[in-house]
């Protein structure tokens, strides 16, 4: 029973290798499920080009991408199809782990030239603007002309506003609420600002009965409300946290402008680049991110634990999959000093619409051991995490 699952595995894994052409030879196969039809036509989009590659030596010719349905993606045509361009990035984001997106990519961008759909202004000045596409053109900013860079420029910095637009409510409602509070005279007893109260309710004191009527309480804010805190927001830069990108770099230009905040953006791959100043501008700051390379989590963190100047009142969120790829004893001890200052460590294994996560579960167990908190959230639970630590509770 044991020996026909093996063979089972073995014939899905050299179907999936040799394409929708093998699907006839190798019959005995059991048929392929949603999801490996999904990676059948990812995989058939891009390396059906190389037996045209091989035939014509300077260009793979372009196709139009359907996915799914475990038939070939191939199609004739001519034109960008750059929408199923962008398409076929987000299956293959969502379909294939980290090491094999990375290559998918390198191959679809040098080998076969892929990079020529996102090349034409008017293609991006025609098309719908998304995160995925925002997430394609980071992936090949470095490659663009000047003129196709100014319309990408305007592209994501609409797909900025739209994000912006549907976060910055809520954000502000969560964590400028004790501050709107304590201005409407909401409070606590041992806060009232006596001699504030006594002026303003002088003109409704009872003579006869010798009664005072308090008419409106003010209160002061304590030490607590009036302190700023400080949020970090320490962000992996590899190419599988396209969309994470995306979302920390919009809600760092959101939380820059919250009074009760001091926000800091960091972008990290084996170095680290402090990204605050850019965050009055997300588009350019998402256009110049260095996507790729390593992964020094351990200097990130390194890094803050150096510029905290009140840790019991500082937030970090690391945002990445935990994949280190310099020293794990580095990033466990850096998250033990930090956790030990006083702040608040939330580790976010993703920070984008799904929240479905791929990380390092070994490193995370051990990071929880030391008192981070790890997690999955869309953008709204981080709003509504932060609110919660800000008023010196943990997340449970």
């Amino acid at each position: 029973m044991q020996e026909q699952a093996i063979d089972a595995a073995t014939l899905r894994r050299w179907r999936l290798i040799l394409g929708p052409e093998a699907a006839q030879p190798l019959a005995a196969a059991q048929p392929l499920d949603d999801a490996d039809a999904r990676r059948d036509a990812a995989l058939d989009y891009l390396y059906q080009r190389e037996h045209r590659l091989r035939e014509q030596p300077d260009g793979a010719g372009t196709d139009a991408w359907q996915g799914g349905g475990g038939q070939s993606a191939r199609q004739g045509g001519s034109g960008v199809p750059e929408p199923q361009a962008v398409h076929w990035l987000g299956e293959v984001r969502d379909l294939f782990p980290r090491s094999a997106v990375e290559t998918l990519q390198r191959d679809a961008l040098s080998r076969y030239g892929l990079h020529g759909l996102l090349s034409d202004p008017q293609v991006l000045a025609e098309a719908t603007p998304s995160i995925e596409l925002v997430a394609a053109l980071m992936a090949v900013r470095t490659s663009l002309p000047p003129e196709v860079l100014a319309e990408a420029r305007r592209l994501v910095a609409r797909v900025v506003a739209d994000l912006q637009a549907r976060l910055s409510s809520r954000v502000h409602s969560a964590l400028g609420r004790r501050r709107r509070r304590s201005s409407r005279g909401q409070g606590q007893m041992s806060d009232l600002d006596w001699p504030r109260t006594l002026r303003h309710n002088l003109r409704h004191y009872q003579s006869e009965e010798q009664v005072l009527v308090l008419e409106r309480l003010f209160f002061r804010e304590n030490e607590a409300q009036r302190l700023t805190w400080d949020l970090w927001l320490v962000v992996d830069q590899s190419g599988s946290m396209h969309e994470s990108v995306i979302h920390s770099a919009v809600m760092g230009s959101i939380f820059a402008r919250v009074r009760a905040l001091r926000t800091h953006v960091l972008l990290f791959s084996d170095a680290v680049a402090d990204v605050t100043g850019q965050l009055h501008a997300p588009e350019e700051l998402l256009l110049g991110a260095q996507l790729g390379g390593g992964t020094n989590i351990g200097a990130a963190l390194a890094h803050v634990a150096g510029q905290l100047a009140a840790p019991r009142r500082s937030v970090i969120v690391l945002i990445t999959d935990l994949y280190e790829g310099h020293d794990e004893a580095r990033v466990i001890a850096e998250t033990e000093r930090l956790v030990a200052s006083g702040a608040r460590v939330l580790v976010l294994a993703a920070l984008d619409r799904r929240a479905h996560p791929d990380y390092d579960r070994d490193l995370a167990a051990q990071l929880v051991a030391r008192g981070a908190q790890v997690a999955a959230m869309t953008p709204d639970h981080l709003v509504d995490w932060l609110a919660r630590a800000m008023q010196g509770s943990r997340p449970s």
